[in-house]
């Protein structure tokens, strides 16, 4: 493994599922499981999520809320994010996002091996249409051949 250098960080933006059409991940109301246990392969923390709207999202009240996890899909939750319709409603680049913790820096804290998932928690209510984009905000340390 190469070895970290300078106290820099770097910041990365890693595409973490495309959301295509409401059907399937907007449109439900229980638990689902949309990436699971994705390897990074390199040393990182997990600042943010981040949900882009790709077309203008409607329902009445839509909301629904995601968890990243550290690990598999009961994995430690990193980081919770609320998507509601007045969030994505009015224009087509509409974004939410939701940052880590402080005190769960170190949960958010992955090593070459470990690997993160994405879920949609029970509840909240359905979308009856969107698209969008989700996104995670990594940082790490630039790396040096030991």
């Amino acid at each position: 493994m190469p070895r970290e250098t300078s106290p820099a960080f770097i910041r990365t933006i890693l595409p973490l599922l495309t959301v295509p059409a409401v059907t399937g991940i907007l449109d439900g109301t229980g638990a689902l499981t949309l990436v699971t246990s994705l390897p990074v392969g390199y040393r990182c923390w997990i600042e943010k999520v981040t949900y882009i709207s790709g077309t203008v999202h409607t329902g009445s009240g839509g909301t629904q809320t995601f968890k990243v996890r550290r690990g598999g899909a009961s994995g430690s939750v990193v980081a919770t994010l609320t998507v509601a319709l007045a969030d994505v409603d009015t224009a087509v680049g509409r974004f939410k996002q939701a940052s880590v913790a402080a005190a769960d820096d170190e949960a958010a804290k992955l090593q070459d091996s470990d690997t993160i998932s994405l879920t949609r928690e029970s509840g909240g209510t359905a979308f009856s249409a969107g698209s969008g984009m989700f996104y995670l905000i990594l940082r790490q340390r630039p790396q040096a051949r030991a």
